[in-house]
């Protein structure tokens, strides 16, 4: 993002990454234990993230705040390691529509939920970032599978 205005332009900005996965139920994410979040569903609320690996067992909506560590998405149903490393980003969003909410998008398939699961690389609320004039910013991030 480049900033060719005369003022500063705050922005907030998210790479929505749909992880392929067996089974989202079955899954462990490390990297983020002790991280403050801000929980999106139901009554929104903050708490910090325990030591264990999070699992997901209803719908999530997630923005983890002031963390740049990289997310491991464990998968033992396909034996392998998802790897999701940021750069230029203070902040991760955890996402699983789960089965109402996957009913309730119309661009998404009722029984696709179980399969998919979005760990996104971002800059938002807080952690959203301003672009001085005439300068720029980079945001990424590498995705791998072990």
């Amino acid at each position: 993002m480049r900033n060719a205005s005369r003022q500063p332009l705050r922005i907030e900005e998210a790479l929505h990454s749909y992880l392929a996965v067996s089974d989202v139920r079955q899954v462990q994410i490390e990297g983020l234990a002790g991280t403050t979040y801000s929980d999106r569903v139901a009554t929104p609320h903050t708490e910090i993230e325990g030591a264990a690996p999070i699992r997901i067992t209803a719908e999530t909506d997630r923005i983890y705040l002031n963390t740049r560590s990289t997310c491991i998405v464990n998968d033992p149903g396909w034996q392998r390691r998802l790897v999701v490393e940021k750069i230029g980003s203070d902040a991760t969003v955890v996402w699983n529509p789960w089965t109402a909410k996957a009913k309730a998008m119309p661009d998404f398939g009722d029984d696709e939920w179980p399969f998919m699961l979005c760990i996104e690389t971002c800059n938002v609320r807080e952690n959203a970032f301003t672009i001085a004039p005439d300068q720029s910013h980079n945001m990424g991030t590498i995705i791998r599978v072990d």
